[in-house]
């Protein structure tokens, strides 16, 4: 089997990315076989998927099926016909892009009724949460969040992450899992609920951004951190609430995306509303309690690990060709 992934581009050594969960997954399905083709879009910011389709098209004559991740990009894939097309919606496409206050303007609302729309046109659809999935109702969408490298993401010993990064002895660091300057990560709400714990708990507390962090440092800045803070409006099925989980890290998160389901009677992790007081009690409590953290052993459980996710993607693919087959 051979797949054409088309995607925004991918991680670098000069420009890490939030992409590293598409590429361990990639390396995941070629390790099961799978011949994996990759089409980054790149180029001008509001030419690059015109800049792109010469070269999908040239590309798509020796696959079997195209995979593409972003709305944007299974427009792109869409614009053949000649393959079929397996489309990843993956948060915001479905859900809107959310400004300071939660708001969702008007031009993200017509990119999302487009992707409903677009959604009907495609061979299969892939979502990473259940919420997702109601938004592409009546098609049918395969719910599968992005499996984790449950190698890479394993627990290390506190003060070798700590050495490795400099970080300081004598702090307790809250981990902040995005870039604090995009709007829909709630980063002010996290200062908050930092400054207000660290002024319960009598201890200094430092919030660290995980922003153009390379991906394989990413495991130190998790098992470095004392706990993991997480406050967007949306999310999909967010990985790093999964990586953490691979590293026994502890998170306290507002009620987003996936993360009751994921983290629903796990110890050590803590899901409240949105409020600066009841989320500052959470964090408290979690760095003072001593509770054991067993997200490790449930990620297992729930089959997130990568081959456990490639081999569903891959039951995706063949489904999708044997009905093409058959037409």
């Amino acid at each position: 089997m051979r797949v054409l992934m088309v995607t925004i581009p991918l991680p670098a050594l000069d420009n890490p990315n939030t992409m590293a969960p598409l590429a361990r997954q990639i390396k995941s399905l070629r390790d099961l076989g799978v011949q994996v083709d990759v089409l980054e879009v790149k180029g001008m910011p509001k030419f690059k998927y015109l800049q792109t389709l010469p070269a999908l098209h040239a590309r798509v004559a020796s696959v079997d099926l195209v995979h593409a991740h972003y709305g944007y990009c299974g427009w792109l894939a869409r614009s053949q016909t000649h393959k079929p097309v397996v489309v990843s919606f993956m948060g915001d496409d479905l859900l809107g892009t959310p400004n300071e206050q939660g708001r969702v303007d008007p031009l993200s609302k017509l990119v999302v009724q487009i992707d409903r729309w677009f959604a009907r046109t495609v061979d299969a659809v892939i979502v990473k949460s259940a919420e997702m999935a109601e938004q592409v109702k009546p098609v049918r969408a395969h719910v599968v969040p992005n499996g984790v490298d449950m190698q890479t993401f394993r627990p290390i010993d506190s003060q070798e992450a700590r050495l490795r990064l400099g970080w300081p002895e004598g702090k307790r660091y809250v981990l902040f899992p995005g870039d604090p300057d995009n709007p829909r990560k709630q980063f002010s709400l996290a200062q908050a609920v930092v400054k207000r714990a660290a002024e319960e708990i009598k201890d200094p507390l430092e919030l660290i951004a995980l922003k153009q962090v390379p991906p394989d440092q990413v495991p130190f800045y998790m098992n470095g951190s004392d706990v993991m803070m997480m406050t967007s409006y949306i999310e999909g099925s967010p990985n790093v609430v999964k990586e953490a989980l691979a590293c026994n890290l502890s998170v306290v998160s507002v009620p987003v995306g996936d993360v009751s389901e994921l983290l629903d009677g796990v110890m050590g992790y803590m899901v409240c509303p949105r409020d600066v007081e009841l989320l500052a009690q959470a964090l408290v409590g979690t760095l003072t309690n001593g509770q054991d953290v067993n997200g490790r052993s449930v990620l297992k459980r729930k089959e997130l690990d990568l081959e456990s996710v490639a081999q569903r993607l891959i039951r995706i693919y063949t489904d999708v060709l044997e009905k093409r087959s058959r037409n």
